[in-house]
């Protein structure tokens, strides 16, 4: 392991915030798009449709198996990459997370640590195969027409609304969505917590911007969330410091120190508390599972 960084794939810059294509076994939705055989991540998000056949893949060093129909969603924070697949037919798509609405994403993301796969029946198949085909049709043939970039966007924004649903329909013991002062508080909080991790470490100063009381925003996200505004915090620490263990050579007081942390020392606890074990060992351990595939 010999990498500083972890490699970041752009859509920003390349003229446009949707790609689609049909699934070929590199997975790649352009024919410009870097090599992705290596484990990166985007600065975009990524679907994945599986119609049929078999993709191994790993997403923060989880192997994550697909027999279609499926659909595997990455985040931009999640670093992923393929390991294998046979005879496979389906869809990619990359866009700009701005085209969805937070409370669709969030819907469908609790925090960056966790890997979303949906399984598929017919029905809801047909559905998103029709739309995809549709999405790639005008995309390929973009005309320069007023309202085309909404149509594109809005096309994207149904997809994500019949993935959230279909979640949702597999969940039904999650609180319904609403779009509740808490559940409006929780989400931006997420969002917050995802951009300003390494520069704010305490509940109160995302209380602060979100112009409420500490623990109006503690009783709010344990209500929605079943976690304290502290542990969502730590979560999102901890996953990106995870994702550095495994896929650079950095040291772990370098992590510590990119991650915004002065004493790496108190960084090691709180990693150890809350993954259960030190960052050597996790870096060492997860090298043994990942040599186990």
């Amino acid at each position: 392991m010999s990498k500083d960084n972890i490699e970041m794939h752009l859509l920003s810059g390349k003229g446009c915030d949707i790609m689609i294509s049909p699934m070929s076994a590199s997975y790649v939705p352009s024919e410009d798009e870097p090599n992705t055989s290596e484990a990166h991540r985007h600065d975009y998000y990524s679907l994945f449709l599986l119609e049929k056949g078999l993709i191994k893949m790993f997403v923060d060093n989880e192997c994550v198996m697909m027999s279609g129909p499926s659909v595997l969603l990455v985040s931009p924070e999640q670093v992923h990459h393929p390991s294998e697949s046979s005879v496979i037919k389906g869809w990619v798509m990359a866009f700009d997370g701005k085209i969805i609405d937070r409370e669709v994403i969030s819907s469908l993301e609790h925090s960056n640590s966790e890997i979303c796969v949906l399984e598929l029946n017919n029905n809801d198949l047909s559905f998103l195969n029709n739309l995809l085909s549709n999405l790639h049709s005008c995309v390929s043939n973009r005309i320069s027409a007023p309202f085309e970039k909404n149509l594109l966007h809005s096309m994207v924004s149904s997809l994500y609304l019949k993935l959230a649903n279909i979640h949702w329909s597999k969940n039904l013991h999650c609180e319904k969505a609403s779009k509740s002062r808490s559940v409006q508080i929780t989400q931006n909080f997420k969002f917050l917590v995802r951009n300003d991790f390494r520069e704010f470490k305490k509940p109160s100063m995302y209380a602060e911007k979100l112009s409420i009381s500490v623990t109006y925003l503690n009783d709010t996200v344990k209500k929605i969330t079943g976690f304290s505004a502290t542990t969502i915090i730590q979560q999102e620490i901890v996953g990106e410091a995870q994702r550095m263990l495994l896929y650079t050579g950095k040291s772990v007081k370098e992590i510590a120190f990119d991650l915004g942390f002065e004493d790496w020392k108190y960084f090691t606890r709180l990693f150890s508390k809350v993954s259960g074990r030190s960052p050597t060992a996790f870096r060492n351990d997860r090298k043994i599972i990942r040599s186990e595939y």
